[in-house]
């Protein structure tokens, strides 16, 4: 091969191949989603850190943020606190709204440590066996669903893309609060 074609060649792979890479990625977080918009959330019953319990299925009449997350990707970490300070803060005061982070792989003491850590006041659900996770997803985090306050799924997000895309959570919060 010529050097001109050899040049080609290489700039063609380098732009051409991390397109693949994002669309691979992108069926992979499709094919393990196991739960779409429109459908009614898995309900499931769960314990926080500091001892309530809920069931999605009694918070009906509130628009849900389901934050799914693991303190081992860096990404999950950063957007705890970004939503803590940019949708938590913001509509804490609401009746009809409420946030729930759920540790994937993670114990209640590991939560607590993270949350305290992390300035986190919205509740965390310890997941240690991933039983939660697995009701909606069967890999990949961070991952965010909004439950409308019919108990059908309104948003959902994969991956950190979710930092820079709070604009479409706040979004979802918007319609399914109304």
């Amino acid at each position: 091969m010529n050097r001109p074609a050899l040049l080609l060649f290489a700039a063609l792979k380098l732009t051409v191949c991390p397109i693949f890479a994002v669309e691979d990625v992108d069926q992979e977080v499709k094919k393990s989603t196991l739960v779409e918009v429109g459908q009614m959330a898995p309900d499931f019953t769960t314990t926080t850190t500091d001892g309530r319990t809920i069931t999605l299925s009694t918070l009906k009449g509130k628009a849900v943020v389901l934050y799914f997350f693991s303190a081992s990707v860096g990404a999950s970490i950063t957007e705890l606190q970004y939503i803590e300070k940019e949708i938590f803060q913001k509509l804490l005061n609401r009746n009809d709204f409420q946030l729930i982070a759920i540790g994937r792989g993670h114990s209640r003491e590991e939560l607590v440590r993270i949350g305290g850590e992390n300035k986190i006041t919205f509740p965390l659900v310890p997941d240690p066996n991933q039983e939660l996770y697995q009701r909606y997803f069967s890999k990949f985090v961070p991952r965010t669903v909004v439950v409308r306050k019919d108990g059908g799924i309104a948003y959902l997000a994969s991956g950190s893309r979710e930092s820079m895309g709070i604009a479409g959570l706040q979004a979802a919060l918007q319609v399914s609060l109304r």
